[in-house]
């Protein structure tokens, strides 16, 4: 996950969602609040479930770790198929 929201693309689009849920969250104040509220679930939730998940996460490293080799092999290969990736989006762009 840290591999892929670290290529140009997906990190400044993810940057621009922010901003724009930032700019509408100000701007609209029944929005601002119910976004407001929605964020403090997720965090209530995340926060019970990672204690929850802890042991079982434990039990399944090994396999998460296969996992995430074999992704990173496949991301490999992706990025030298498409370049692309590696590029600035104000570069993507002018081409």
């Amino acid at each position: 996950v840290s591999r892929v929201s670290s290529l140009p693309l997906v990190s400044c689009t993810c940057s621009a969602v922010c901003a724009a849920y930032s700019s509408a969250r100000r701007s609209q104040p029944g929005l601002g609040a119910l976004c407001a509220a929605a964020e403090a679930g997720v965090r209530s939730l995340t926060a019970a479930a990672a204690s929850g998940a802890q042991p079982i996460l434990t039990k399944l490293e090994p396999h998460i770790s296969t996992a995430n080799e074999y992704a990173c092999k496949g991301l490999d290969k992706l990025e030298e198929k498409l370049p692309i990736l590696q590029q600035p989006p104000e570069k993507v762009l002018a081409g």
